[in-house]
């Protein structure tokens, strides 16, 4: 009975086992041996596909086979040569006398915001009420203009001068432009465009709003609600390229505890308070260092005759300061000196171009500040900064020194030289040792004349 029983056991079992489907998993060794294959099978088509392709253009390049029993074996033979010469000499001159990429301008769109579009100074002028005039503290004579100033006076229409960019000016001389304009008008600090704050403080936008309430907009909104308390005013911003307009209303409207200004012509700040949404600029012909900044893009194409315009009003001794330059001849070796100071060099040559770029870069990142130096001193009866604004701007004004300017003006001369290409330069060389050998055929002339 045990014996039956094991039996139908095992019986059992093998059916069991024998019925069992068989397993489709594949195991590692199998499975990287068929990528191999595939892979180095891949590999010999690409190599028989490289092959059979550059055979296809050898046999294109080459030159038709002419058999031995042809006439005129030699002629043909030389008419095949020379197609070829031809070919490659035009490459070389298509290499030589490539067209010229002419860069175009970017034009405004039109479908661009009225915020955003440029309007004339004259246009904001017969709009508003009061005009807020801004005023570069960097290059004060530049940014107010007396041809502009006559027509306000004309219109007889109120005025307020606002002295923009505070903190890239040193306080003695912010003090000295303050005293001049306000024999003009009132004047107001404000802060520059630029906040410099730590990844943290980016985080919090209320730090903004508040460091833009107290870099010089809480007192000028303070100034203009007391003029005008009753009757509603228009409020109209104007000023030369690169003053910081755009700032100064955006600085205004978070003064009023607003964001952004509309898309329409008027954004309300108080009950009579409207400030207009457009900017006035005012256009000047003069060549200033603003004017330059505002037109970097064209300048950096002549960074020399900027640098040359600019070394003709700086001194010896501040340049060599701030650009940490040794004694060298003024004003004429200053791009040397630059050049040998930035390690730009064109071979053996020094790099001109490259010096006065890095110049205008330092001008553009506010890295390299620059003042216009105010020739009239203040006297005792002249009315000097109130306490009252100073403590206001304490924390963002400047007590270091900058690159004074003697004068606003650069006299930067552009010559649009034709530059030489290596076809005339070639003909050149050929033609001074042509009058070179000429030069010895007379001598050996002369020589047996004697």
């Amino acid at each position: 009975k045990q014996w039956y029983q094991r039996r139908v056991a095992i019986t059992a079992g093998m059916v069991k086992a024998f019925n069992k489907k068989e397993s489709k998993r594949m195991t590692c060794h199998k499975k990287y041996k068929i990528r191999r294959k595939v892979r180095e099978h891949n590999r010999k088509l690409a190599k028989k596909m490289k092959s059979s392709s550059n055979k296809k253009k050898k046999n294109a390049t080459n030159a038709p086979n002419c058999p031995n029993t042809a006439p005129f074996k030699e002629d043909i033979l030389l008419d095949i040569l020379k197609q070829q010469e031809n070919l490659v000499a035009e490459k070389k001159l298509r290499k030589k006398h490539q067209p010229k990429i002419v860069m175009k301008e970017n034009k405004p769109s039109t479908t661009s915001i009225v915020s955003q579009k440029k309007v004339s100074a004259n246009a904001i002028l017969s709009k508003s009420d009061v005009l807020l005039w801004v005023v570069d503290a960097r290059s004060v004579p530049e940014s107010v203009d007396e041809s502009f100033l006559a027509t306000i006076k004309e219109s007889e229409k109120k005025f307020v001068f606002v002295l923009n960019k505070i903190d890239l000016v040193p306080c003695s001389e912010l003090k000295s432009w303050y005293t001049q304009l306000i024999k003009i008008g009132p004047v107001f600090l404000v802060k520059s465009t630029q906040i410099i704050l730590s990844q943290s403080e980016q985080i919090i936008p209320a730090v903004k709003q508040t460091i833009a309430r107290h870099g010089g907009g809480k007192g000028l909104i303070g100034y203009l609600k007391s003029s005008f308390p009753e009757a509603p005013t228009r409020i109209g911003v104007v000023g030369k390229d690169q003053v910081g307009k755009k700032c100064v209303m955006s600085t205004l409207l978070k003064a009023c505890g607003r964001t952004k200004t509309k898309q329409a012509t008027e954004t309300k700040l108080n009950e009579n308070l409207r400030l207009l949404s457009s900017p006035g600029t005012i256009e000047t012909e003069t060549i200033g260092i603003l004017s330059v900044l505002s037109n970097l893009s064209r300048y950096m194409n002549y960074p020399v005759e900027v640098v040359k315009g600019l070394s003709e009003v700086i001194e010896k001794e501040d340049a060599m300061h701030h650009f940490t330059l040794p004694d060298y001849n003024h004003p004429e070796g200053l791009l040397a000196a630059l050049a040998t100071r930035y390690n730009t060099f064109f071979g053996s040559n020094p790099d001109y171009e490259a010096a006065g770029r890095i110049v205008l870069k330092r001008l553009r990142d506010h890295t390299l500040k620059f003042v216009v130096k105010c020739t009239t001193k203040a006297t005792r009866t002249s009315k000097g900064v109130p306490q009252s604004m100073l403590d206001e701007v304490e924390a963002f004004l400047f007590e270091g020194d900058a690159l004074t300017l003697a004068t606003h003006q650069l006299n930067i001369v552009i010559e649009k030289a034709e530059k030489k290409s290596k076809h005339t330069e070639m003909e050149c060389e050929d033609d001074s040792d042509e009058e070179g050998s000429e030069e010895e055929v007379s001598e050996d002339d002369s020589d047996e004349m004697c």
